[in-house]
């Protein structure tokens, strides 16, 4: 099996979202498919952690190899201490997010379209 390009994965992800702002933009959406909608983005919020921690793994790697260069010609450690520190915020954000989706999706569950 071919290996998955991660930025490709990741820009198709971005491309779906995309889509769906605009399939949600001028749609008539019924109560049920905004449950299904939210689940589904409920699903994509839980998975993110996974891809950020990993990343933030990927980065140390690459500072423990000695494989970063900063254009700037500073040395990287700083900039890789930033970027750590972001994406630990940004995880802490996607918990509140994925926590804000599941009080959402618990009623949104029991709506049906009239």
């Amino acid at each position: 099996m071919p290996k998955t390009d991660p930025a490709k994965a990741a820009r198709d992800a971005a491309e779906a979202i995309r889509k769906l702002n605009h399939a949600t933009l001028n749609n008539a959406v019924s109560a049920p498919m905004v449950s299904s909608i939210t689940q589904a983005l409920l699903q994509l919020v839980d998975r993110l952690p996974q891809t950020l921690e990993q990343l933030g793994q990927q980065l140390k790697q690459r500072q423990a190899e000695d494989a970063i260069r900063m254009d700037t010609g500073e040395k990287p450690a700083d900039a890789v201490a930033d970027v750590l520190a972001a994406l630990e915020d940004a995880l802490l954000d996607l918990g509140d997010l994925s926590n804000a989706l599941h009080r959402a999706a618990s009623p949104l569950f029991h709506m049906a379209a009239r």
